[in-house]
């Protein structure tokens, strides 16, 4: 404790000099906690997106799909609903068809991706189809056999509005071109580009046996009420999915590749910047103690002369580096926490740099709000104190390497 003390009252010899260091490693730290719990809410916030709109935190494909999406590679939808049903983990299950075609109005022609859906369980978790997203029109119901919801841009490039008729064509199970007669029955805007120009949603059961199958489908996709609960549940439905079904387990990372990959790129990118930070910090910290150091040469002189020991001199330092380090790394956690307390609560809008509301070509809700990663919080201000420590040796050494008649003759 008395170790403690002297270094508080050393780190105080210049008063001004201490405060610079002190705000320089607390806003570090603070900067750093806030970055990294913001950081934790935009990726959880772009999953979830991600999941809602795309193919689920899990989902049950034809083990072929994922890498090559042909139509021909589907699978039966009752087997993979008993696999699933009275699972209390499981938030819905989402059954849908994806399908290239061709749409044709009596004007324009262009082509399209159809989205085979169950409006009604969509409607309750897919972003691209909730009601704010529409432009004009109304959701088509459950059961309806010709209404269809295309995205603005699509229904703009076909020349069409809510109730005229188009065509669409595509090739079914069997091979054969097929077409079928739609009305459209809203039109909605989610603000992707490539969305808005090629999707439209139609009924599931009525497009698949337009198809030739009325039990089929491309995707199952799973929502978890929990995420954290994925591996359990992989390893669950993995074990449980008979190796003679046609359709196999995958999770999100495999189906929503682009948004795994843009996660991976950032969190790389802020370890860089936390590394480059850091450096900076114990260049700081260096610089600091030596200057302390060397105003003190002759006082460390004196106190060889009297017949202290190199090692308490040396305790000395480091008490004095422990000290700034942790005065510092208190004041950075606290008001990092502060900062993050405020997203947490009141969330950040990010409207303005995410004006196209899209990442990775899938639609993002741009109001983020930050999460409580405590682990990294208290081991980034663990990490601050002992570079704080480190960055003493030098200065310790400079201080142990002082001749004392050299120091109290020349100092």
């Amino acid at each position: 404790m008395l170790w403690l003390k002297l270094g508080w009252r050393n780190l105080w010899r210049n008063p001004s000099r201490s405060l610079v260091q002190l705000l320089v490693i607390s806003g570090s730290l603070a900067f750093v906690i806030w970055i990294q719990n913001i950081s934790g809410g935009t990726y959880e916030k772009m999953i979830q997106d991600a999941v809602r709109s795309g193919s689920g935190h899990l989902s049950l494909h034809h083990p072929g799909y994922v890498s090559e999406r042909l139509t021909e590679m589907f699978f039966q939808l009752p087997p993979a609903q008993k696999l699933l049903e009275n699972n209390p983990a499981l938030a819905q299950t989402l059954a849908r068809l994806h399908l290239p075609a061709l749409a044709r109005s009596s004007r324009e022609n262009t082509s399209v991706m159809v989205m085979g859906v169950d409006f009604k369980a969509e409607s309750a978790i897919n972003p691209l189809l909730a009601g704010k997203r529409l432009v004009s029109g109304a959701m088509p119901e459950d059961g309806s056999k010709d209404r269809a919801c295309l995205g603005l841009k699509l229904a703009e490039k076909l020349r069409i509005k809510v109730g005229q008729k188009f065509v669409v064509m595509f090739q079914d199970f069997s091979g054969e071109i097929s077409s079928k007669l739609y009305r459209v029955g809203g039109i909605f805007k989610s603000g992707v580009t490539q969305i808005d120009n090629t999707m439209m949603f139609v009924d599931r059961r009525h497009l698949a046996t337009s198809l030739g199958n009325p039990d089929a489908v491309h995707e199952v996709a799973i929502i978890l009420k929990d995420m954290h609960l994925l591996d359990q549940q992989l390893t669950a439905l993995k074990l449980a999915c008979p190796a003679t079904s046609d359709f196999r387990v995958f999770r999100w990372e495999e189906t929503s590749k682009q948004i795994a990959d843009t996660i991976k790129m950032d969190q790389a990118q802020f370890k860089f910047m936390v590394f480059l930070l850091f450096v900076l910090v114990g260049l700081g910290t260096v610089n600091l103690l030596l200057m302390s150091i060397l105003e003190r040469t002759r006082e460390f002189g004196l106190l060889q002369s009297l017949g202290m020991q190199k090692s308490r001199i040396r305790q000395l330092i480091l008490a004095e580096a422990f000290v700034l380090g942790l005065t510092g790394s208190a004041i950075g956690l606290g008001f990092g926490s502060l900062a993050s307390f405020y997203t947490w609560y009141y969330g950040l809008d990010m409207t303005a740099m995410f004006a196209a509301q899209e990442v990775a070509g899938l639609l993002f809700e741009p109001i983020i709000v930050s999460i409580w990663n405590w682990k990294w919080m208290i081991g980034l201000s663990l990490a601050m104190i002992v570079l704080v420590i480190a960055a003493s040796i030098y200065p310790a050494r400079k201080a142990l390497n002082v001749n004392p008649a050299e120091a109290m003759r020349v100092f």
